[in-house]
């Protein structure tokens, strides 16, 4: 970790337990919309672990970056669903209007989402991105009741 992530580590961990639970990123991010099962999405798409650690927390806090530098480029609070999908697709996110727009309605309000409900549709996107590479075969997603049941148990 570079001694920035360091320091960004130390602030998240508020209980300093070495570790980042789902409860610290919530409070972490409260003040920008980052609702709690959005958080989970965030945590399960970095880490198959219940918790992000010094081992994971590079990744996390790249994709965050990259996240912010994204919604960012806009200069606004908040974006209506046109420039979501904008900022999706310059993170590398295959997304279509129609799923961006609905997207949107789940995380967002009023039509459009500020940064906290902006990471909350790229975390679920990270967990689509992670669950389509586990069960990926040749393009198509095959799974038996025992994958389907490992897949639902990543949204409980």
């Amino acid at each position: 970790m570079t001694i920035q992530q360091q320091q960004t580590f130390q602030q998240l961990d508020k209980d300093n337990s070495g570790t980042i639970e789902v409860s610290e990123l919530v409070i972490a991010y409260k003040q920008m919309n980052f609702s709690e099962s959005a958080a989970r999405l965030l945590l399960r798409a970095v880490t198959d672990k219940v918790h992000i650690d010094r081992e994971t927390f590079p990744a996390f806090d790249s994709i965050v970056q990259t996240l912010y530098k994204a919604f960012a480029q806009f200069g606004l609070p908040a974006m209506n669903a046109q420039r979501v999908e904008q900022a999706l697709l310059q993170c590398q996110f295959q997304v279509q209007t129609a799923q961006v727009q609905q997207l949107v309605k789940k995380y967002g309000q009023d039509g459009g989402c500020d940064f906290g409900q902006f990471l909350g549709i790229a975390s679920y996107l990270l967990l689509c991105q992670k669950l389509f590479a586990k069960y990926n075969n040749q393009g198509k997603v095959v799974f038996d009741l025992q994958g389907l049941t490992n897949i639902g148990m990543w949204f409980l």
